[in-house]
């Protein structure tokens, strides 16, 4: 593994070269800085923020760069999947996000779409990397979006413009994925097989995913039994206290199974709405996207950001996950209906434009049956067979969310260190306290409720 200086002395021997020739022989370096920019969201990497000072046509400009190391022990980084999670994300930068683009281009649309939906990327590697260590690692350098004005939205619930900027990004990015496997299916194949699976089981019992929803489901049933009577209303609640208890008896013991069973299912063939599988973002919510604002204060513009957790699955994992995790608990019903609309427009508005750029290679009915195909009651029956994936996330992830800084800091420590620990463990039941375990039943009631455990 790659040590601090060695990042250090990759970026001033390497990157800032790689980095400075973008702006191409007109350009003049000034003077460059770095400095480490690792913080809470940054705990399975290495952070860096690099300036650099340019003169460009005797115009002086200065261009940040968010630059990204793999980091950890190799024990840390196999437990933890960071060896999947890095090649996938580079992968994304690489591979998938080109190819969308010159899917746009020769279909003769503008591939600003996809530029315009992350940061710039200056450098996307992995593997062993010349000039930084003779293990796996991983680089990623790309333009830091806090000069264009871009920012993190609220740590938990969005507002609605928020919330549709989000639907309003991936569903034209699901769109292309679904437009790349019907135009040009070799390419399709050819992303799809470099994709590197992430199954939520291992074959130890003892991975990351198997870790944290052994906590997820600890916690979960030891609140509700403790609080039953509280918590249910005797005759009205019988269809779901029922549908809890088939939950547990199902998946007590192997939750992590589960969430195996929604990714693979999903995508397996004999499946009728498996067409509705692509490329999936994979960690889609508020940490993973920065918003921009007009000067009314909403959100006129929206890029995302870490691609760790790409999958090919179903895209109901893309959505349930912010859905339900970044939704106001009051409003959800109203806004569930919405975005799921809303995201629906998107995507197919997105999709009938590239497959109707496409009738030297696709006749008139054969794009109308293709939309039907993509319809929004075909796609709002397939969400509802595996949109209990948010509800799961929410099981392990909310409490993270709902506790003080200390805590998350501890439990993030204890996570790098020592995930198997007793002291995980218990901090992982305790951290957000019942505050954020009534917050959990009430997302997996209103997965009840919509029929999104009819299938467990």
């Amino acid at each position: 593994m790659s040590t601090t200086q060695q990042q250090l002395d990759y970026i001033e021997r390497f990157l800032v070269y790689d980095i400075y020739k973008y702006f191409g022989s007109g350009a003049s370096l000034v003077s460059h800085s770095v400095e480490s920019s690792n913080g809470l969201d940054g705990f399975m990497s290495a952070l860096y923020t690099v300036q650099l000072d340019l003169e460009i046509a005797d115009r002086k400009q200065k261009e940040l760069v968010l630059v990204k190391f793999m980091k950890g022990t190799e024990h840390f980084r196999a437990s933890s999947n960071s060896y999947i999670q890095f090649a996938n994300e580079v992968y994304a930068y690489a591979e998938i996000l080109p190819a969308y683009e010159h899917l746009l281009r020769s279909s003769r649309l503008s591939s600003d779409v996809v530029t315009g939906w992350v940061p710039r990327s200056y450098a996307a590697r992995y593997g062993q990397i010349d000039g930084l260590s003779d293990s796996c690692e991983s680089v990623l350098a790309l333009r830091h979006l806090k000069e264009d004005g871009y920012e993190l939205g609220p740590r938990l619930v969005l507002r609605r413009d928020q919330l549709e900027a989000m639907v309003g990004l991936v569903g034209p990015f699901h769109a292309l994925g679904y437009a790349t496997r019907i135009l040009q299916p070799q390419v399709y194949e050819r992303l799809r097989s470099g994709v590197v699976p992430m199954p939520f089981v291992s074959s130890t019992g003892k991975g990351v995913f198997e870790v944290l929803y052994r906590v997820a489901f600890d916690r979960f049933y030891g609140f509700y039994d403790r609080q039953k009577e509280q918590l249910l209303q005797q005759e009205q609640d019988e269809g779901f206290a029922a549908a809890l208890e088939r939950l547990r008896n199902k998946y007590f013991a192997q939750p992590e199974q589960l969430m195996e069973r929604i990714r693979t299912s999903s995508f397996d063939e004999s499946q009728p709405d498996s067409y509705f599988c692509t490329f999936l973002h994979g960690d889609f919510n508020r940490n993973n996207v920065l918003f921009h604002y007009d000067a009314a204060g909403t959100v006129d513009n929206i890029k995302t950001i870490d691609f760790q957790e790409l999958r090919f699955s179903t895209t109901a994992i893309d959505l349930s996950f912010f859905m339900y995790m970044n939704t106001p608990p009051d409003d959800r019903e109203e806004i569930f209906a919405d975005l799921l609309k809303k995201y629906h427009k998107k995507m197919i508005e997105m999709l009938e434009l590239v497959l109707q750029r496409n009738q030297d290679e696709l006749s008139e009915e054969r794009v109308q049956q293709l939309l039907a195909d993509y319809s929004f009651e075909r796609f709002e029956a397939h969400f509802k067979r595996y949109a209990f994936y948010g509800a799961m996330v929410v099981m392990h992830f909310l409490p993270w969310l709902l506790s003080n800084e200390t805590d998350c800091a501890e439990l993030s420590r204890l996570f790098e260190t020592d995930m198997h620990s007793p002291a995980f463990h218990q901090l992982s039941l305790a951290i957000g306290g019942d505050v954020a375990n009534l917050e959990i039943f009430k997302v997996v009631r209103h997965a009840y409720e919509h029929g999104y455990m009819d299938e467990i």
